[in-house]
């Protein structure tokens, strides 16, 4: 990729958060929920973000759309001029004032997780996915609910919907739903996080298809956040995978699934089903539980779970590093590792 293709460039980004006791409300610790993750998104990709429950994925995505404010580092959103003959227009969403940031609403949005309490039940399908346009002051009566019965009808449900409530939807049309609000402002940046884990695996199918017509057909990019790792294969482009704060592995997603470089990367591998009742998969089950972000290992901080662990692991931090064209690790020892990988489809 071009350095002129980049949409979204994250550099050492990290969102701790305090803990604090007594009368005082003393901060007596810290949880390093992000520590320090480095990222690039080009545009019209599907970057996946992949890991445990845990590991600081959604804070990560919530950290660059500035919901939460990070505690370091740089989000530089790239912009294209609006002639498209001057440089693009770079901004750092992390020094962003509030006017400021009110604007670049309208070019990154969000799809939560949960369907059923990411819609305000109080409010019709025509007010919810309008409420965007309300806010920004884009669209007023006739032209606003004009604009909503497009965007349901983009996302596949009718505009007759649009005088219901969240409660007579099943569970895939409310996160249609929440896919037409993100929509309403047509952004270049949408932030999936974990769009389909709430629901049921034929519905899971149907919205995945959806979102990648969505994106062919407006030239969306993606981060998805997910800890399906099947999910992940079908739609990605690249995929990083993040372990207690920090990015461990990086690369395109037919290399990382065919040669996995850190075993934290194989265990979740591992896990992968395989449509073939003759195949017999190697399950490797991590040893012990995940560290408390509170206080990570020294060193590497997958080395206590790790069976390829030796004495460096325990003492020196390993940096992210590129092994061959575009695949990065985080490992002391990725160069003489052989991984189990995902045979290709």
């Amino acid at each position: 990729m071009q350095a002129e293709e980049v949409l979204l460039d994250v550099a050492d980004l990290r969102k701790l958060f305090p803990i604090r006791k007594g009368l005082l409300q003393r901060v007596v610790a810290e949880v390093k929920a992000v520590d320090g993750i480095d990222l690039r998104i080009h545009t019209g990709e599907t970057l996946g973000l992949v890991g445990e429950s845990g590991c600081g994925k959604t804070t990560t995505g919530r950290t660059i759309l500035r919901l939460l404010t990070p505690t370091e580092g740089k989000v530089t959103l790239r912009l294209p001029s609006e002639d498209g003959t001057t440089a693009a227009h770079e901004i750092d969403l992390a020094q962003a004032g509030p006017r400021e940031l009110k604007t670049l609403r309208q070019k990154m949005q969000i799809i939560f997780q949960d369907p059923y309490s990411s819609l305000d039940p109080r409010m019709t399908v025509s007010q919810i996915v309008g409420e965007p346009l309300k806010v920004q002051g884009i669209a007023h009566g006739q032209e606003r609910a004009d604009r909503v019965a497009d965007l349901l009808q983009s996302v596949g449900l009718e505009p007759t919907s649009m005088t219901r409530y969240p409660h007579e939807f099943s569970g895939g049309q409310r996160q249609r739903i929440g896919i037409a609000r993100a929509l309403a402002l047509n952004p270049k940046l949408i932030v999936a996080d974990e769009p389909v884990s709430a629901l049921d695996v034929s519905v899971q199918a149907q919205v995945l298809n959806l979102l990648q017509d969505l994106q062919a057909r407006l030239g969306l990019t993606y981060l998805f956040i997910s800890h399906d790792m099947a999910v992940i294969r079908h739609i990605c482009d690249r995929v990083a995978v993040m372990y207690l704060g920090k990015i461990v592995e990086l690369a395109e997603t037919d290399e990382l699934f065919g040669n996995p470089r850190h075993p934290y990367t194989e265990a979740l591998m591992s896990a992968v089903p395989v449509a073939d009742p003759g195949h017999v998969s190697r399950r490797i089950l991590l040893e012990g539980d995940v560290p408390s972000p509170v206080s990570p290992p020294s060193g590497c901080h997958f080395h206590p779970r790790c069976r390829f662990a030796t004495d460096i692991c325990k003492s020196e931090v390993p940096t992210l590093r590129t092994l061959n064209g575009n695949h990065a690790v985080r490992c002391h020892h990725a160069e003489k590792l052989t991984l189990q990988g995902v045979e290709s489809e």
